[in-house]
């Protein structure tokens, strides 16, 4: 017992002179912190992908929503169904954004443009999201919701 208490007094203090750390305590605290950003970036990146797909999807339901009122404010029961490329019948198009808004021509989407394009059939009901001629692919997870 008494022989580790003297190792123990001389080993633990240091030797006369030595400041710092050694090779061997530097590069296991390198390797520790490297492991810890791995792990925090595959989970950011895992949150960004969750966080588009989330976007989509609510812009899918904001699109709906101004399909809905613009039938409902025009008291129509069909639109112009759109075609898989995106196209509709441009004789009595669906303009459901307006930059500049008035009591005769309301804008049905509140901010902007959309992203992606939205084919929709002639009830009004969106069918699919595709991704805009200039616009941003669709995120993996975006869908469209029955009902």
């Amino acid at each position: 017992m008494r022989g580790l208490l003297i190792y123990c007094a001389q080993n633990l203090h240091g030797r006369k002179g030595q400041r710092g750390f050694t090779l061997i305590e530097l590069l296991v605290v390198v390797t520790i912190l490297g492991v810890l950003a791995a792990i925090v970036t595959l989970s950011l990146v895992g949150l960004t992908t969750n966080a588009q797909a989330k976007a989509c999807e609510q812009e899918y339901k904001t699109v709906q929503a101004g399909l809905d009122a613009y039938m409902a404010n025009n008291n129509v029961d069909t639109v112009p169904a759109t075609s898989s490329a995106g196209t509709s019948n441009m004789q009595s198009p669906v303009l459901l954004y307006n930059p500049n808004p008035s009591a005769t021509s309301p804008t049905y989407l509140r901010n902007s443009p959309t992203q992606w394009a939205y084919v929709w059939d002639a009830t009004g009901r969106i069918t699919a999201v595709q991704q805009a001629p200039s616009g941003p692919s669709v995120p993996t997870g975006c869908t469209v919701s029955g009902g």
